[in-house]
């Protein structure tokens, strides 16, 4: 492609961002992780007629002219309402349902009845209730030849499940005067209230909506969209911190043009990169393109990140042009979503060769990392179980790619009637230049990992594999802000890692994703859940959070409930159907009462986090911070008190 081409897009690309961005307005504060209901693709009937299907609904074609709502109410769907496409010939008027009730005997109530003027046509609204029932008409009405009457309606017993999301869905209806049989779909993003067309054949990915939407086309490329809210630190610190890495050149990244300028009052920044080729990716889109538009005025910044390769990128912009021409912002009103609190616990079975490990429903184990030497793990967890008079079923361990599998310390624990957690981190440990990432995707690692998938198949007994624990912290060279932002590269990393297990047989390993629960930098890019490789890579879920304590100058006291509670929420909804599991964790001496910290924690574990299967501590002095279950007698009698608790009183192994 040439040069001069490129250039022309991209600046049309710029100027048509900006021209829609320069409107934007700042969006309240989220607090929410899940999406709202009708984020979701917008749906235009006859090019002209457009809403939002709330969650739960679907819309069907009855006939030429009608359609039909329904919605899951109780486990069954159930019709709520239709849509009537109303011709000049085939209209009828708003009146008419007032003669209706009016001659249908009985009483009624009016709520409703009011005429709404918008843009470029008019909306009556009435509502009413009726023989145990609640009634809302609609008509909309436009210049044209072609009008709608929209009709919903559910028992009163419903009144408060469907109230809202009518007032929602009532809340997106408009009139786009579009060409009939255009192929684009126009998606709304309730959470960073914009709107965009997409062309038909491209794939949405919106299911991790609260933290960014990613548009696919089919061999083009890939465009992200992200609302970075600033929360008060400067523009300049998001960007060029957001990019540090990528300006290092580390990865092997080569910049191929940086710009910083003022369009139409705002501030854009701009940034090309690419990285060395994968040949085992099918279609590596290895050439990066980057925008970040701040309106002048504004607390957020909006970030495009596009991916292509060398071959299709002149396509690949003509696209992304599209799409970025269609951007505006727009927010429908909808309101929130509810977290829904998980309140059922989950029975846990592993069976080996010769071990059978369950956890029944009612029960959480307690585990334990403690320091050791390697090759004598199982004395190291013996000794801090003498000082603590406990004995751990549960065992966790780390290491490093320049280390082979740990054989003797794993053969030791099982022999012993124990289970054990490995942790395997791809990096030579302390190097945060030498990023394993994008090699472990090339294959440079198979014969590594091979030497582990065959060490975990001949041991015979269920273990918890845990890869690349905290992908979120800038402290981990396996986050993705060292090779360029790209979460793709280790979704494909881990689930290449999953393929060879399952090849080498190795189905005795059961896989632990485990973010942080607080992201560093906590940015939308760097959201967790991008990382997600997918249920089906995916056996447990982890969760960490740890009590820093205030041994330094940056860490402040943090009780268990509010580090655990939003994430137990959060993840419970987002992975029903997965174990969860805190991998590690502990509080420090100083700053507060940590004796008080344990009972707290043992109450809520055993009362409000039925979920968590399996807690481990992590029992190791770590710098300043004070980690040991015994670093005081109080807190070590707080501990084992706790353990007395009938949910934790019980044996999780069998031989």
């Amino acid at each position: 492609m040439k040069n001069k081409g490129l250039t022309i897009i991209l600046t049309a690309l710029i100027v048509l961002t900006l021209a829609n961005t320069a409107l934007a307005e700042q969006s309240e504060e989220w607090h929410s992780q899940l999406s709202s209901p009708g984020s979701s693709f917008t749906t235009l009937l006859n090019g002209q007629l457009e809403f939002i299907l709330m969650e739960g609904w679907t819309l069907s074609q009855k006939s030429q002219y009608e359609y039909i709502l329904t919605k899951e109410i109780e486990g069954e769907a159930q019709e709520i309402g239709g849509i009537e496409v109303l011709s000049r010939e085939r209209s009828s008027m708003p009146s008419k349902t007032f003669t209706n009730l009016k001659d249908s005997g009985g009483s009624y109530i009016l709520i409703e009845d009011i005429l709404l003027e918008k843009d470029n046509h008019s909306q009556y609204h009435i509502k009413w209730i009726k023989d145990k029932r609640y009634y809302v008409d609609i008509y909309i009405m436009n210049n044209g030849a072609t009008s709608y009457h929209i009709t919903l309606t559910s028992d009163l017993k419903y009144f408060e499940e469907t109230f809202q999301q009518f007032e929602d869905f009532i809340a997106t209806l408009d009139m786009r005067n579009r060409v009939t049989g255009q192929k684009y779909n126009l998606y709304y993003n309730n959470v960073d209230k914009y709107m965009v067309h997409i062309p038909e054949d491209w794939e949405v990915y919106n299911e991790n909506e609260f933290a960014g939407t990613s548009f696919s086309g089919q061999g083009l490329g890939k465009l992200y969209i992200y609302k970075q809210q600033l929360n008060g630190i400067a523009p300049n610190t998001y960007i060029s911190y957001s990019n540090k890495k990528i300006f290092e050149g580390l990865s092997d990244i080569q910049v191929l043009f940086r710009n910083d300028k003022k369009e139409n009052g705002s501030r854009v920044v701009e940034c090309m990169w690419t990285r060395p080729h994968i040949d085992t990716i099918e279609q590596d889109f290895n050439y990066y393109y980057e925008i970040n538009v701040v309106p002048e005025g504004e607390d957020f910044v909006y970030t495009y990140i596009m991916k292509t390769d060398k071959d299709r990128m002149e396509d690949a912009f003509a696209a992304f042009q599209d799409i970025m021409n269609s951007f505006t912002p727009f927010d429908y009103g909808i309101k929130q979503a509810k977290l829904q609190k998980e309140s059922e616990g989950m029975e846990v079975l592993l069976e080996g060769n010769k071990t059978k490990f369950h956890i029944p429903e009612d029960k959480t184990l307690w585990g334990i990392f403690s320091a050791h030497t390697p090759g004598y793990y199982l004395d190291g967890l013996r000794m801090a179980e003498a000082n603590l008079g406990h004995r751990f079923e549960f065992a966790m361990t780390y290491t490093s790619f320049v280390s082979g599998f740990p054989e003797k310390d794993v053969r030791d624990i099982y022999a012993d009637g124990r289970i054990m957690m490995l942790t395997l981190h791809p990096w030579t440990e302390g190097n945060l230049v030498d990023i394993m990432i994008p090699g472990i995707v090339k294959g440079d690692y198979d014969r590594y990992i091979k030497s582990w998938a065959t060490g975990i198949k001949e041991l015979g007994e269920p273990v918890l594999f845990r890869f690349a624990n905290e992908m979120n912290g800038d402290w981990d060279p396996w986050c993705a802000w060292f090779f360029g932002k790209d979460h793709d590269l280790y979704i494909q990393a881990w689930r290449r890692i999953h393929d060879i297990f399952r090849e080498e047989g190795a189905d005795n390993a059961y896989f632990v994703w485990n973010p942080h629960d607080r992201s560093f930098p906590d940015f939308k890019w760097n959201n967790p859940h991008l990382y997600y490789p997918g249920d089906e890579y995916v056996d447990w879920v982890g969760l960490t959070g740890y009590n820093n304590g205030t041994s330094y100058d940056w860490d402040r006291w943090r009780d268990f409930g509010p580090i655990y509670s939003g994430i137990y929420e959060e993840y419970s909804a987002l992975y029903p159907d997965k174990p969860l599991i805190i991998t590690e964790f502990a509080s420090n001496e100083v700053g507060g009462d940590k004796a008080a910290w344990i009972e707290d924690a043992f109450k809520r574990l055993a009362e409000d986090f039925p979920k968590i299967k399996i807690a481990v501590w992590f029992n190791q002095v770590d710098g300043r911070w004070q980690y040991p279950i015994y670093s005081s007698p109080e807190a070590r009698a707080a501990f084992l008190n706790g353990l007395k608790h009938e949910r934790f009183n019980f044996k999780a192994i069998e031989k």
